[in-house]
């Protein structure tokens, strides 16, 4: 089952370049997930843009796109259906709140979320069941 990190590290001194490069090949592993979730993303704002204002899509679009940091890099998910309800609920909402200054309301990140699944099961056909039901 897919796995959310949480709390602090501590790194010994003697250890933090091993560290780093463990990090470095995680990211390059990571890499190819990522690009595809942004071209998702990139193809949800095209969506989008044919129905609401620049102002909304870019809402959105950042929205999702600060998702894919949160489970690129907080999270050990490898694909779209892997995401849990809670990753997308309660983790993101929380880790959002504490590393997110903007004012994006519960609400909107709700409703960006809805509108994301939305689109990956409609127009890509990659269905997350239990994201959209979390969304409800």
């Amino acid at each position: 089952m897919a796995k959310v990190f949480t709390g602090k590290v501590a790194i010994p001194g003697d250890q933090i370049e091993q560290y780093l490069e463990a990090l470095a090949k995680a990211e390059a592993a990571r890499e190819p997930f990522r690009n595809h979730l942004e071209s998702l993303n990139q193809d949800f704002a095209d969506y989008l843009s044919d129905k609401y204002t620049k102002k909304t899509v870019r809402k959105h679009t950042n929205i999702v796109d600060t998702f894919v940091h949160f489970i690129c890099r907080q999270t050990d998910v490898e694909s779209i259906e892997e995401i849990t309800k809670g990753m997308v609920n309660s983790h993101f909402r929380k880790w959002y709140k504490r590393k997110v200054w903007d004012s994006a309301t519960e609400n909107d990140l709700r409703v960006a979320w809805r509108k994301f699944f939305q689109f990956l099961a409609e127009e890509k056909g990659i269905v997350n069941q239990k994201a959209l039901e979390a969304l409800k």
